[in-house]
């Protein structure tokens, strides 16, 4: 079942439609008994970016997350939501992004619990491609089984964000922005967020695809109705298939082509096993992050010199100072710390931007926005 897709028609949120689209996906597979055992420590690890309302398609939906939550404590388990949002990982942080998130509600209401432990232990990964270790947060490495509830989205960095994208939240608070200083080019990153995904091995990923987000995410872009849940045991094979349902190519997406060189996942959507609804009707095109484009005219300029225009004309965070409240998230966030508040509003010294975007990402009130040079394709 590895190559094996669960697609599940879920047009609202909707608690009674949600379950039985759960429900389901854990019968495409099995069964949730399968993969839950009586007494087993379950970690349902969801998508907690930022303290955001669900309805801006920023976190997943606490739908989705409730249901998971209610089948696998039905089947025996013990059940915790956990994650690691961006910026400083505390009891106080983790208890606002829970409450704005809707995520307070679900576990109250599916009567699980949610992780307040801050513990920290490293990982190891001899295996990897290019990172051998990992410092995970503590329900990671107590859970029995992992379920992994994702996001369908656009990134400004990534291009995609899914399934793969999702276990980066394994990842604790400002060692985030850490990884992404360690990891400066992007394909050398998404290698790491591959490594890591193997490492994190969730039994299952779930997909909230009702509404994704398209444009600048993964927290500055626009919701976009979809209307669908996915699933698969093979993330890999899941971001295959959900990148080529909203337009991208996978040689489009780096994690997507880095798992099929390394054999985790087909070349090819159409080689995937789809069961359940027919996704066909579904298919369209999100709208890409600004940061993708491509500055196609470089062929025709000398080589010494595409490095310095590709530089200059490259897309890039900047603040609307009109916006900006001075809260110093983006300071806090940013790997080559070359962002401070000066008169109370921040400035982003560009010689040191290494343009990961973690900046435009934790942005609590989207002052930081991708500027490009409209016309060209970076």
């Amino acid at each position: 079942m590895e190559d094996q897709i669960s697609v599940c028609k879920t047009p609202t949120y909707e608690e009674e439609g949600m379950l039985r689209a759960v429900r389901a996906h854990f019968e495409a597979f099995g069964g949730v008994s399968r993969f839950v055992k009586p007494g087993m420590k379950v970690l349902i690890k969801t998508n907690l970016l930022m303290a955001r309302d669900p309805e801006t398609a920023t976190t997943t939906h606490p739908a989705l997350v409730w249901a998971i939550a209610k089948l696998a404590k039905e089947a025996g388990g013990e059940v915790v939501i956990a994650d690691s949002p961006g910026g400083r990982y505390t009891v106080e942080h983790l208890k606002r992004c829970y409450r704005q998130c809707g995520l307070e509600q679900a576990a109250e209401h599916a009567g699980v619990r949610l992780n307040y432990d801050l513990g920290v232990r490293e990982a190891s990964f001899p295996q990897g491609d290019i990172c051998h270790a990992f410092r995970l947060i503590e329900p990671w490495h107590e859970a029995d089984v992992m379920f992994s509830a994702c996001k369908l989205k656009t990134h400004a960095m990534t291009a995609y964000t899914g399934a793969v994208k999702n276990c980066f939240g394994l990842i604790p608070g400002l060692e985030k922005p850490g990884m992404h200083f360690r990891f400066q080019q992007l394909g050398d990153f998404c290698k790491m967020l591959v490594d890591l995904c193997r490492l994190a091995s969730p039994a299952l990923t779930f997909m909230d695809a009702v509404v994704g987000m398209e444009g600048d995410g993964p927290s500055g872009g626009n919701p976009r109705s979809l209307g669908l849940t996915l699933c698969a045991e093979n993330p890999f094979a899941l971001d295959l298939f959900a990148s080529d349902l909203i337009g991208f190519a996978p040689d489009e997406v780096l994690t997507v082509r880095h798992a099929v060189s390394a054999g985790l996942c087909p070349p090819r959507s159409d080689l995937l096993s789809a069961v359940g609804d027919d996704a066909g009707p579904y298919r369209c095109s999100f709208v890409r992050a600004s940061s993708k484009q491509d500055l196609t005219f470089l062929d025709a300029v000398p080589a010494p010199l595409r490095k310095a225009i590709r530089k200059l004309l490259a897309p890039r965070p900047v603040v609307d100072r009109t916006v900006c409240i001075g809260c110093g998230e983006c300071a806090a966030s940013c790997p080559p710390q070359t962002i401070r508040l000066e008169e109370g509003k921040a400035v982003i010294h560009r010689e040191a931007c290494i343009r990961c975007f973690c900046c435009q990402e934790m942005c609590p009130v989207r002052a930081i926005r991708i500027r490009q040079f409209r016309g060209f394709r970076l």
